[in-house]
């Protein structure tokens, strides 16, 4: 296949997908999407931060969804045109979306271990920003968009949607003076309290699970209770925080769902809205009939994107 060499930092590809095979995602024919590759949405330390653009064919709603690229905080892409088709495809993340008719902007931050935890956020809402101030180019109504992704993911969807503002109105960057909020939220299996993992006080028991994580978040270790309850979401909750949708396995090794249910408490604590939905025997990243549980998704932001 062929890349176009016209766009300045941006990779054009349509695919139109004829298959005639089950595919992974469910046993269902992919979705025919086109995408943009590789938008450049700032810099960091001279190195470019991107995201892809990822549209259905038919049936597009006009709403879009920010959604992270991201595992145990580190985002990744291929160089090779083949394996991104390929994943495109088959993962559940982006055909779940794409088959609502939502217009998807996978997002990629700064990853570890260059880059601690805590520097990630700040990326994601400048992604939202950029989308924000490109809805017109890219056909998606600037006042109608959510985040979404799962576990490190989940949890920066979180962090972003909970820090979100108005824009820096000061800022020499046009892009900074434009909001980071998002009127939504669907996180999939996400931590939200670092410091009472699974249970009061839990983080004590990570080391021994996962020894040098908190060194491979943080870099140095300075206050570490204080520093797990700044990257924690469920300290930030207000009653003004976007709706949210949560869904987790019952049965996931990897976070505990009482990351998820303590942030539903904390939600309805607030007054704001929320809902949990727990998928029997579901365990970490992906579950048997996983694409069964897209229709809520798809629901909660029609609900919360009008």
């Amino acid at each position: 296949m062929k890349m176009a060499r016209t766009a300045p930092f941006v990779v054009c590809v349509l695919y139109l997908l004829v298959v005639f095979f089950c595919n992974a995602v469910a046993g269902e024919m992919p979705v025919a999407y086109q995408a943009t590759d590789d938008v450049v949405y700032g810099h960091k330390d001279g190195l470019a931060l991107t995201l892809d653009v990822v549209e259905p064919v038919e049936n597009r709603k006009g709403i879009g969804l920010i959604l992270v690229s991201s595992g145990s905080w580190v985002s990744r892409k291929s160089d090779i045109l083949q394996e991104e088709e390929d994943r495109r495809q088959n993962d559940h993340w982006l055909q779940g979306l794409l088959k609502g008719g939502f217009t998807v902007f996978v997002v990629r931050h700064g990853s570890g271990p260059r880059y601690t935890v805590p520097e990630m956020t700040p990326d994601i809402n400048r992604s939202v920003r950029f989308v924000r101030a490109n809805a017109a180019k890219y056909s998606v109504d600037p006042n109608r968009l959510g985040i979404t992704s799962g576990s490190s993911g989940g949890h920066l969807s979180l962090m972003a949607a909970m820090t979100g503002d108005d824009g820096k109105l000061d800022s020499k960057d046009p892009i900074e003076r434009v909001s980071s909020q998002v009127q939504a939220v669907v996180a999939w299996f996400p931590p939200t309290d670092m410091i009472n993992w699974g249970a009061p006080n839990g983080y004590k028991l990570i080391p021994l699970l996962r020894p040098g994580l908190f060194e491979r978040m943080f870099g140095e270790i300075t206050d570490l209770e204080a520093q797990l309850k700044s990257i924690s979401p469920l300290y930030l909750v207000t009653k003004d925080s976007p709706p949210l949708l949560l869904i987790h396995g019952d049965a996931d090794r990897t976070v505990p769902l009482q990351q998820s249910e303590i942030m539903k408490a904390k939600y309805e604590e607030q007054g704001a809205k929320v809902k949990l939905v727990v998928e029997p025997g579901g365990g970490h990243s992906s579950w048997a009939g996983i694409m069964d549980d897209y229709p809520p998704v798809w629901d909660w932001f029609d609900e919360n994107l009008k």
